[in-house]
Parts: C-alpha cells; structure tokens; sequence
C-alpha cells in the first residue's frame, strides 16, 4: 500500500473515530469527496503499476537492441561511438569540470554558459555517421 492509500485510510479513520455523520448534507458531501479520492489513489497506483511494467519492457527492449548493434556494427562504428566515454569537459575559463548529464546538455545545443562562471561554451558535435564512411 502507497503513501496515498495510506492517507486516505487514515481520513477514513479518523471518520469512523469521530462518529461521523454522513446522514446530513455536509457528510453527504464530504463523503463523496473522500470517495472520490481513494478512487483517484486506486487510479495513481494502477497507473504507477503499469508504468513500472512500461519500463521494464523498455529496458528490456533497450538490452535486445545493444546486443543486435553489437552483431551488426564492426568494429568501425565502435572506434567512432562509445557510450561509456566519461571525459568531462572543462571550462576554459575557471577550470570546473562539467558533466553534459548534470547539465541537461543535448545534441540541439552549439554553446552553453558555464554555471560557475558564466563563460560561454561552444560545443563541436561528431556525426559517426560521417566519420565512419570517410
């Protein structure tokens, strides 16, 4: 049981501790608003389930298509791409290695500003596509 679910059973708790009347109009109502509620929680939970299954899939999927790249590209393309490369960039400025991941840098970008010092940094990009067939 999530957090949520575990809030709305603590309200519900705390109705039936408290005697409450859902006999008059205003119990009628906050009634249906608790009801209302848990079904939002049952909802987020079940969505939150499926999500979890969604990714697993996708990890999986994402594991079949790393092996089937390695079977179909040689050792060129790997001369040219690797994932793993974890050169950090240094600013030429204050020096401050940066991470492209911390950074929410992507491949859309030619420059960004340094978040120490605010120096402008202009990125180069490699096509390994083109670098592959020269």
């Amino acid at each position: 049981m999530g957090y949520l679910a575990e809030r709305i059973n603590y309200i519900k708790g705390l109705m039936e501790g408290m005697k409450f009347d859902a006999s008059t109009d205003e119990g009628k109502i906050i009634k249906a608003l608790v009801d209302i509620v848990e079904d939002i929680v049952i909802s987020t939970e079940d969505l939150e389930d499926t999500q979890d299954q969604v990714l697993d899939v996708i990890d999986e999927y994402e594991d079949r298509i790393c092996d089937l790249e390695d079977e179909v590209y040689d050792d060129e393309y790997d001369e040219y791409y690797d994932e793993d490369v974890d050169e950090p960039l240094t600013c030429p400025e204050c020096g401050t290695e940066l991470d492209f991941d911390e950074l929410g840098i992507d491949e859309n970008v030619d420059s960004f500003r340094c978040p120490h010092c605010g120096t402008k940094i202009d990125i180069e990009w490699l096509d390994y596509e083109e670098d592959a067939e020269e």
